[in-house]
Parts: structure tokens; C-alpha cells; sequence
């Protein structure tokens, strides 16, 4: 059965370094705030399948995946969630005026698959 790609939230609280075993490649992203919002910048490179040890400095970041994960946190705080995303309506209908148009909260149809799985270790 195909999955459903899942979305990795991670906030680490302070000076902190972790294991990811993966099974697929993915691209871990910092979120940096901004004036129009929080903007994913990459942190470091590409992760390969297998387990990758990552430090990271406080903040918040992210991650998409196809496959199972597991995070084990090795030293400092790191707190994680995880979502899964459904059709995004991107970017916003705007009027000439600027004006956005209202969202009617259709986003089509949910696509079919399963979700991997994501577990934690704390240290």
C-alpha cells in the first residue's frame, strides 16, 4: 500500500543532539520567523536512510517523510510532533485589491495510503 507522507515537528529547547534513523532520504528544515511568517531555511545536508546523528541549536524544524522514523534524543531537550498534511489550497485566491478571497475549506479529497509511523526516545 502506498503511504501518506508524514510531517516531523521537532522543537528543540536548548543546545541539543539527536539520532534519526530513517528509511528514505529527506531534508531537515529550521523554521526561522519572519514578517510573513516562519520560513523553512535546510539544515545541514540531505539525510541518507539509516541513522544520521544531527545537532541542533534551539529553535523549531522539520522534516517530511514516506517511511517509519525514529528520533532518539542523545543530549539537551527536544520535544517532537507529527501531522499529516491533506491537499493545500497554495498559494491564496487574492481579489485585485488585495483583498484574499475567503477559504471554503474544500481541500479534495483525503489521498489514500498509510501513515509511517514516528517514535521517540528520550535520553
Amino acid at each position: 500500500m502506498k503511504k501518506k507522507p508524514l510531517q516531523v515537528n521537532l522543537h528543540a529547547r536548548e543546545p541539543s543532539v539527536i539520532e534519526l534513523k530513517l528509511g528514505d532520504r529527506v531534508q531537515l528544515d529550521r523554521l526561522t520567523p519572519s514578517s510573513r511568517g516562519y520560513l523553512a531555511e535546510r539544515h545541514g545536508r540531505l539525510l541518507d536512510p539509516g541513522v544520521t546523528t544531527v545537532a541542533l541549536e534551539p529553535g523549531h524544524y522539520l522534516f517530511r517523510t514516506l517511511s517509519d522514523a525514529h528520533l532518539r534524543v542523545v543530549t539537551g531537550g527536544v520535544s517532537a510532533g507529527i501531522t499529516h498534511s491533506d491537499k493545500v489550497i497554495d498559494p491564496q485566491l487574492v481579489m485585485s485589491d488585495g483583498t484574499p478571497l475567503p477559504l471554503d475549506g474544500k481541500r479534495g479529497d483525503d489521498a489514500p495510503g498509510e501513515l509511517p509511523s514516528f517514535t521517540l526516545e528520550q535520553a
